[in-house]
């Protein structure tokens, strides 16, 4: 089973002209025979032209860099193809990037939710390792004894007796 073209064009938001023009060009060719029956992966090989052009990207370099994926044994359909209006990358599932019309060159590529997820862990190990410090010290102060945290408590010049009951005691190394 395929699709005509008139099908084709209706899916993809493609006029009848550019699909002639394409398949005279050797962008996008449908079936072989007399049928002229699109596929499913023509479809959204169509879809990707049109949206790459939309983009501002030359036919010459769609060409360029569509032919050098479908040549490399590229399942184009899986790819996220990303485009600057100049350059084209092709990214992988597996988070490898390609540079389309670099014949493939491998680019930089940085996982963002992976470091995000690294210097997450990062933080929550050291909030943990801050917490269990804070408790020991929490628990080496001696059993009933109060640190006062006002001014006039800590400094004793308070006129009530429960400020001079709570004055901070100094503390001995162990």
């Amino acid at each position: 089973m395929g699709f005509t073209a008139a099908q084709a064009a209706r899916l993809t938001n493609c006029t009848l002209s550019q699909l002639t023009s394409w398949e005279r060009i050797g962008l996008i060719v449908p079936l072989p025979g007399g049928s002229h029956r699109y596929t499913f992966r023509d479809l959204v090989a169509l879809r990707v032209v049109a949206s790459l052009l939309e983009s501002g990207l030359s036919l010459a370099r769609i060409r360029r860099a569509l032919g050098y994926l479908v040549e490399s044994g590229e399942d184009v359909a899986a790819l996220s193809i990303v485009t600057d209006g100049e350059s084209v990358w092709a990214c992988r599932t597996d988070g490898q990037i390609l540079d389309a019309l670099r014949r493939g060159q491998l680019a930089l590529f940085l996982a963002l939710d992976r470091v995000t997820a690294e210097v997450e862990a990062e933080v929550r190990a050291f909030d943990a390792e801050r917490q269990a410090f804070v408790n020991g010290l929490r628990d080496s102060e001696p059993a009933g004894d109060e640190v006062a945290t006002t001014g006039e408590a800590a400094s004793g010049r308070g006129g009530d007796a429960t400020a001079r009951a709570h004055r901070r005691r100094p503390v001995t190394p162990s």
